[in-house]
């Protein structure tokens, strides 16, 4: 059978394949739609997979001279911080068990800390961190992030404490924080940036998560595994 009478065929392909794309337009904006809800559904249900705007400093002079916050919350974030430090860094054995985490000189004996603290070596204070503007977040202490085998990766470039930050920093609990290269601004998960440390842990040779094991909760029993990603 023929054409029908001023059919032209040639357009009537073109008019399909155009209603073909459509189709296939609607059905891909839908699956990215729903994928998109998926995972909006997924960090409302999972408070783990949201972010939080935070700011990590090395000093208190750091954080007004930003500008970011104002001087009197940099301050009291500082204060705040140093008062958690106190009461709930991570204790090692020995001096040399500290450093092989948190770099040569970045460890300092417990008994200057706190006398909770006697006979063990603490990680240095290397910096702190506070939520951004409008980010109501709990101020906590920083340590240097320099597992001994890291260092030994990058050629022994990065230092503890005092020998900078190369590889960044690491929570109470183990998390691993690491500014964005020259700035002061971090995403941390706001598992990490609502859940700082509560309490010191014995930390066996090496340190935390994936360099180590906390042996103990101070004042605790049992053992277990440093929480966080391999501070």
């Amino acid at each position: 059978m023929g054409d029908a009478p001023g059919r032209d065929p040639g357009k009537d392909a073109e008019a399909e394949s155009v209603r073909r794309m459509k189709r296939s337009a609607t059905i891909s904006l839908v699956l990215v739609a729903g994928a998109g809800a998926a995972a909006f559904g997924l960090a409302r249900l999972d408070p783990s997979q949201r972010e939080e705007d935070a700011l990590v400093y090395g000093t208190v002079g750091a954080c007004i001279a930003e500008g970011r916050r104002k001087p009197e919350d940099c301050t009291a974030a500082e204060a705040a911080a140093r008062r958690a430090y106190a009461a709930t860094a991570p204790r090692y054995e020995t001096l040399a068990d500290c450093e092989r985490h948190h770099g040569r000189g970045g460890c300092v004996p417990g008994a200057t800390v706190t006398a909770e603290a006697q006979d063990r070596s603490l990680p240095a204070m290397a910096a702190f961190l506070l939520g951004a503007e409008g980010q109501d977040l709990p101020a906590q202490p920083l340590y240097a992030h320099a597992p001994e085998e890291e260092r030994e990766a990058q050629g022994g470039a990065h230092g503890g404490s005092h020998g900078g930050h190369g590889l960044g920093y690491c929570t109470g609990t183990g998390a691993r924080i690491v500014p964005v290269s020259g700035s002061s601004r971090v995403h941390a998960p706001s598992t990490v940036a609502r859940a700082p440390a509560t309490a010191p842990r014995l930390i066996a040779r090496g340190g935390f998560g994936g360099t180590g094991r906390a042996v103990a909760a101070a004042g605790g029993h049992g053992t277990g595994h440093a929480g966080g990603s391999g501070g």
